[in-house]
């Protein structure tokens, strides 16, 4: 029974801090929009410092990405996989980017 208290009270804490950090990312992108109101490039920036600091960690740690010696030789087979699915990840990023201007926070934080 005290076992099943602990897992309920801890699930509790889990959706409170994800309700908690979801809350302040939120603010904080609408703040950023507010002193930087260009989306599209705040998208191109955010996933150019992704897309640099990727390649930085697998220069420098390639031992963190073991599924690469597999791929050695079909790169742009997998590129040709993969961009279409970075392109849309950047209009999904884009578009909800461009909600923190016309939304408010609480109509956010519902979706």
């Amino acid at each position: 029974m005290a076992e099943q208290r602990v897992s309920v009270a801890f699930g509790c804490f889990l959706c409170a801090t994800y309700i908690v950090a979801s809350s302040l990312l939120i603010n904080f992108n609408k703040f950023l929009l507010q002193m930087f109101p260009y989306p599209w490039e705040l998208t191109a920036l955010h996933m150019t410092c992704c897309s640099v600091m990727s390649w930085l960690l697998y220069a420098l740690l390639p031992g963190l990405f073991p599924a690469m010696e597999r791929v050695q030789g079909r790169k742009v087979e997998l590129l040709k996989c993969f961009l279409p699915l970075g392109c849309f990840f950047a209009t999904a990023l884009y578009a909800s980017n461009k909600a923190y201007l016309y939304c408010s926070v609480a109509f956010l934080q519902f979706m």
